[in-house]
């Protein structure tokens, strides 16, 4: 699913690095918690992983494509079709409703509005989403920036989730939910990526989730492995 060679990256070209990772790879279908302090580089890695960034070295591949390979509008396409990302800033259309940013994949994906078709369309899976992530029904039809923050977030989560992406991206998904909604969240999420096979590699500060992920990195610990200059 994921592959990662050795790479290096850095926000400006005479800065330090602010990722030097060695040889990875992830599966499908693995679930992966991502940990480490702030500012160590754990978003940057999703941005890499989803081919918003670009490494100065190395190579990160999805599904055996590189994005390096691909050409701009490539890249939002192939993104499109096949990554599925929680924001930590949510992301969201302020001046669309609840459920039109849910169903917006589809809008840019055939591939993901095909695989909602067995089960309605794209709208009644979106709202198929909302109602699981306890948004009721009075929601739907708001703007998105009539929502609370918790809100917002579970909105955000629906529209990574819609259509089946292979690979989820979650960075800090739980940040705006109160406890008693961060279990359920989690479990919904887990749930949801076994089910559709997808890959989900998630970011998180509450290390009491991590061990219900098959695998753990820290990332401070994967930088200390040695990388070719």
């Amino acid at each position: 699913m994921i592959d990662i060679e050795p790479l290096r990256f850095a926000w400006t070209r005479a800065g330090a690095d602010t990722l030097a990772l060695g040889r990875l790879h992830v599966p499908p279908g693995q679930t992966v918690f991502l940990h480490g302090p702030s500012g160590c580089g754990k978003s940057t890695l999703l941005g890499l992983l989803a081919g918003v960034l670009s490494p100065q070295s190395g190579r990160v591949s999805l599904l055996g494509q590189d994005w390096a390979a691909l050409k701009p509008g490539q890249r939002d396409a192939f993104r499109a079709d096949h990554v599925g990302v929680i924001f930590q800033q949510f992301n969201l259309l302020p001046y669309l409703s609840v459920l039109d940013n849910v169903t917006l994949p589809c809008r840019f994906s055939p591939l993901r509005r095909s695989r909602c078709q067995s089960a309605g369309g794209a709208e009644a899976v979106a709202q198929s989403w909302l109602g699981r992530m306890g948004l009721s029904e009075g929601l739907w039809t708001r703007r998105a920036d009539a929502l609370s923050v918790g809100q917002q977030q579970r909105v955000a989560a629906a529209r990574a989730l819609i259509g089946q992406p292979e690979l989820i991206l979650a960075d800090e998904p739980t940040s705006a939910l109160d406890a008693a909604l961060r279990q359920g969240f989690m479990d919904l999420l887990l749930q949801a990526a076994r089910d559709a096979g997808s890959t989900l590699v998630c970011v998180s500060h509450d290390e009491q989730q991590a061990l219900r992920f098959d695998v753990q990195w820290s990332l401070p610990a994967l930088q200390q492995a040695e990388v070719p200059a």
